[in-house]
């Protein structure tokens, strides 16, 4: 395509461009009100609770401020739903960030849980991508040194600038995708150029595919199934039986080079005697 036609697609792209709320929510008059009438007839402070809160706040840590933010964000949803209005969402998460730390993170929303999920997410899409990278060069020496290195360093220097504070969460959003789609562009052919040598190798390409599939999830926008499943919470049971595809994989590529080494040792012992 001519620069000029370059030029056209992106003006008119960018006359077609609106500006989009994802807070809404907490931005509304309705839900400013609720949480200052709360504030003021059941806390002392932003921490301390007028009267002794349930055992499972108590458990969990909660602030008296944060437990009026959540019950006005459902007298919020009731009242625009009650108008006809669509469901809004509350102080800019769509969506929210992996298993152990998912869980601590979506029970208690903190600074601390919440860079932990970031990091174990990080740490998972990024050692997918090392360990496809050590299985395609497994019989390079060199390639093993330099790969190792260079996920060694951006690990570290990720993690020491996201729990520094200097990169926000939708950068490491952003970098969690590009790692990702390169995994998935690196298996995928692999798995083109193996597919008729290896027999289980249509493993990893079914883990792939579905893996982009259900990712839409992430991106998608919808009310809660009687208000508990979201789209987040879908994409999370939708991946879990992915991990019987990439352990079956992970099991028989084992078993392939197991194979193979012991193939490569009888035959140096052969050469050697």
């Amino acid at each position: 395509m001519s620069r000029s036609k370059w030029l056209t697609v992106l003006a008119f792209q960018l006359f077609l461009a609106t500006s989009i709320n994802g807070s809404i929510g907490d931005r509304s008059q309705f839900y400013s009100l609720c949480l200052e009438k709360c504030s003021e007839n059941n806390c002392n402070n932003d921490q301390m609770f007028k009267v002794q809160p349930s055992l499972s706040l108590r458990l969990l840590l909660w602030s008296c401020r944060e437990d009026c933010s959540y019950t006005c964000t459902w007298k919020t949803v009731d009242y625009f739903t009650s108008h006809g209005l669509k469901v809004p969402q509350f102080h800019g998460k769509i969506c929210m960030h992996g298993w152990f730390w998912s869980s601590v993170f979506h029970a208690r929303d903190t600074p601390f849980t919440e860079v932990m999920d970031y990091t174990c997410a990080f740490i998972m899409v990024l050692t997918l991508l090392y360990c496809m990278l050590l299985r395609i060069t497994y019989r390079n020496n060199k390639s093993f040194v330099v790969i190792t290195c260079g996920y060694l360093s951006i690990l570290y220097s990720h993690l020491s600038h996201l729990w520094s504070g200097y990169i926000n969460y939708d950068y490491n959003m952003k970098f969690n995708v590009v790692i990702g789609f390169s995994t998935f562009v690196l298996t995928m052919i692999w798995w083109r150029r193996n597919r008729k040598r290896l027999s289980y190798i249509y493993l990893i390409g079914w883990f792939n595919v579905l893996t982009v599939l259900v990712t839409i999830l992430e991106v998608a926008d919808f009310a809660p199934i009687f208000w508990v499943f979201d789209a987040h919470s879908l994409w999370h049971a939708s991946t879990v039986p992915l991990a019987i595809l990439i352990y079956r994989f992970m099991m028989a590529d084992c078993s392939y080079l197991n194979t193979v080494y012991s193939k490569l040792t009888l035959d140096i012992d052969h050469h050697i005697h």
